[in-house]
């Protein structure tokens, strides 16, 4: 009897790690890579509905990827292939007030990554701060909009950034900001010049 326990609370521990590293891509939610399409709503639902199969990873393979802010969510990682670029949406609009393109608040266990060559996100930081000044200028932003980032943390743990090529942080060489955060930042470079 013993042994029937031990197996079956392996097999679970089994399954449970199985799902926790589950990869799902991007196509399975109809994300779009035409590089036109703004994908801000379908990569949420993606990460949400990740979070609440207890975690895994969203894979984003060839493309051009358009989005606005999105949240983060614990245990739900994001991966991009070689040629995988995550472009920030030039509407101001796009990112409802948040920080970033990827933001966390109260978030852990989560990496974003690349493992095959260099996946991109690209912020168009020209372009989103023509789009916040001209908003701004006509009195439309409320007080206080920031100019978003590539990524921010808020009281989070374990985030790790790996391998990240970044370019074109609308807040110039600070492509994160991490406010009483883990967050280790290894191989991630840029090819925007100053």
């Amino acid at each position: 009897m013993k042994k029937i326990i031990a197996f079956a609370a392996a097999a679970l521990l089994c399954i449970s790690g199985f799902a926790q590293g589950k990869e799902y891509l991007v196509s399975y939610f109809g994300i779009k890579s035409n590089g036109v399409t703004d994908n801000t709503t379908s990569i949420q639902k993606a990460i949400d509905y990740i979070a609440e199969q207890g975690g895994g990873t969203l894979t984003f393979s060839v493309g051009r990827f358009v989005t606005g802010a999105v949240n983060l969510k614990s245990g739900v990682n994001i991966r991009l292939d070689a040629a995988a670029d995550i472009i920030g949406t030039d509407n101001i609009y796009g990112y409802k007030g948040q920080k970033a393109i990827f933001n966390a608040v109260g978030v852990e266990n989560v990496t974003i990554y690349t493992t095959r060559g260099n996946g991109v996100v690209d912020g168009r930081g020209e372009l989103v701060l023509q789009s916040w000044n001209d908003q701004k200028e006509k009195g439309y932003l409320p007080a206080g909009t920031p100019v978003p980032t590539l990524f921010y943390f808020e009281n989070c743990k374990n985030i790790k950034l790996q391998k990240v090529l970044y370019r074109n942080a609308a807040t110039g060489s600070k492509f994160y900001e991490a406010v009483n955060s883990d967050v280790k930042v290894e191989g991630c470079f840029t090819d925007t010049r100053e």
